[in-house]
């Protein structure tokens, strides 16, 4: 990797950090430059549109790793029961992981709906990809298009929950709640 690839990469990094736990409006340029050690004219080379670019990229970051996991995870099942509990409890074990702390695009979705078009339509694009993942894998399992799509977005919508239900209890037995009641889940959708 290139020192103006690790710069970008630092960069993002920083700012998925910050955005997660201070949120995207308290995080200003200033302290993502600060923390990530990227010079000032770097930050403006690589993201010439300010933090709103640097968001939409710390979403494409994540977008594509949870992809790659997403993805890992359903081809190692067979079984699309065990495959979407497989995904509950890997989730359940991130989110209160205090040693690393995983950007939600849920929270800045929430938090700049209003103010910013393109970060709400990055946001949208991220779950639709992910959504995309499950649902071809639930057709390649036999389950018709419109079911398919219909579990792929109640298991997002369900995981979105249980993550800020989760994070509200410090307590992950909402996933682990989901994953008893995957088998109901995917049987009736």
């Amino acid at each position: 990797m290139s020192k103006k690839q690790n710069t970008r990469e630092s960069i993002i990094h920083t700012a998925k950090y910050l955005f997660q736990i201070q949120g995207y409006h308290a995080t200003g340029i200033n302290q993502i430059i600060k923390d990530s050690g990227a010079p000032k004219g770097s930050l403006y080379y690589h993201f010439p549109n300010g933090k709103e670019e640097i968001a939409i990229a710390a979403i494409d970051s994540v977008k594509n790793e949870v992809k790659e996991e997403v993805q890992l995870l359903l081809s190692s099942y067979e079984d699309p029961v065990e495959a979407i509990q497989a995904q509950f409890l890997h989730v359940a074990s991130k989110v209160l992981n205090d040693q690393q702390v995983e950007f939600r695009i849920g929270l800045i979705a929430s938090e700049s709906v209003s103010t910013s078009e393109n970060i709400r339509e990055a946001c949208k694009s991220a779950y639709h990809e992910w959504m995309s993942l499950i649902s071809d894998y639930l057709v390649q399992k036999g389950y018709s298009r419109e079911s398919a799509e219909q579990t792929a977005a109640l298991v997002y919508i369900l995981m979105e929950g249980a993550m800020t239900m989760s994070i509200t209890y410090q307590d992950v037995s909402f996933f682990k709640m989901l994953a008893e009641k995957t088998p109901y889940i995917l049987k009736n959708t």
